[in-house]
């Protein structure tokens, strides 16, 4: 049986890396559930340092792939895939050569503005699913101009699916907690996301690393810090935390799953954690995040800080305040998780193989 083509093309940039992990893993999850019946292949940016360490065939570029249309179109036409995923990313004129190419389109975006470029007119039957990566109480609901473009005209509606991610097994989570001497729950856990966001002269992974310190010190707990691959800096050394520079997206989903509570970026490992119930202390660290924190604060399923020392450690001794840190595990309870893996699967099921419910 001759294996289907897909081409993942996410937002690829040295600062962040949330578009190319959540590809990645739905690039492995769609392998598990379609063995040996795929061919994937990711475009990527050639200056972030994940690029290199992809386990699929890559084709790199110089800049991400929005810049660069004329190569895109290029590896589409000569790839000829069957389906093509832009995660953030793609314009117009990618998305037509790819249905010229006779490929579907699954457009995926995660906040308003992003999810706007999906509701263009320019995108007329273009997208075949589009995938919006935000739960319900993260993003505002479409706009009535929206609403009568998508009565109007075909444009595919978009799906709130919520965070894709994948978990490791009980087993490998709790093999990796054994190395590192962690038990459940008797750990805190710290990552300002890629590592490669910062300001003037300092990345704010190393603000969080300091940050940690500070709350190892204050709590008594065990920490473990987790730069992120962008990191650019050589690792700390330091005996009283555990330093990482990254960890496979399962394996940190299943260290995040069973933590005291997280440190982390506004990106989509806030959203994860919420998913999986763990409180959290969160700092916007990008332009896309503060709207998404705010949205999370209003909903009391996160404590706020700014992206600072003192702040970030002030707000986790607000969390652990016995009836902050109650109140905000009760809430947590109480959300109900979207299902983006289901949701996602079918879709690509129906656009490659006709699979329906």
């Amino acid at each position: 049986m001759e294996k289907k083509r897909l081409l993942f093309i996410p937002v690829s940039s040295s600062e962040g890396i949330g578009e190319y992990m959540r590809s990645l893993s739905f690039a492995h999850y769609l392998n598990e559930c379609f063995p040996d019946r795929l061919d994937i292949h990711f475009l990527l940016n050639k200056h972030t340092n994940y690029a290199f360490d992809c386990p699929f065939d890559t084709t790199l570029i110089e800049q991400s792939a929005t810049k660069e249309t004329r190569k895109v179109n290029q590896l589409i036409e000569a790839f000829k895939p069957n389906l093509v995923v832009f995660d953030c990313a793609g314009r117009a004129a990618q998305m037509k050569t790819a249905k010229r190419a006779g490929a579907k389109v699954v457009f995926i975006s995660q906040h308003n503005k992003k999810r706007a470029k999906g509701l263009k007119l320019n995108r007329l039957n273009l997208i075949d699913k589009h995938w919006v990566a935000q739960p319900d109480y993260c993003i505002e609901k479409i706009s009535f101009s929206e609403r009568l473009k998508l009565k109007l005209f075909p444009l595919s509606p978009p799906v709130n699916v919520g965070p894709f991610f994948s978990q490791s097994s009980s087993t490998d989570t709790y093999q990796l907690l054994a190395q590192f001497n962690l038990t459940n729950e008797g750990y805190f856990l710290v990552n300002a996301g890629s590592g490669g966001h910062g300001e003037k002269t300092q990345l704010f992974a190393d603000i969080f690393y300091q940050a940690a310190k500070k709350i190892a010190a204050e709590t008594g707990l065990k920490g473990i810090v987790v730069f992120g691959s962008n990191y650019p800096n050589d690792l700390p050394k330091d005996d009283a935390l555990i330093i990482l520079k990254s960890l496979h997206a399962s394996k940190f989903v299943g260290v995040l799953a069973h933590a005291n509570f997280a440190v982390l970026s506004a990106g989509d490992s806030l959203l994860q954690a919420i998913s999986l119930k763990v409180p959290t202390v969160a700092a916007a660290i990008s332009k896309d995040q503060p709207k998404r924190l705010q949205n999370c604060v209003d909903s009391n399923l996160t404590l706020a800080a700014d992206p600072t020392l003192d702040s970030l450690s002030d707000a986790v001794k607000r969390l652990l305040e016995p009836a902050t840190y109650q109140a905000t595990k009760n809430v947590l309870a109480k959300i109900k998780p979207h299902n983006a893996k289901k949701e996602m699967l079918q879709g690509v099921s129906e656009l490659l193989f006709g699979i329906s419910k």
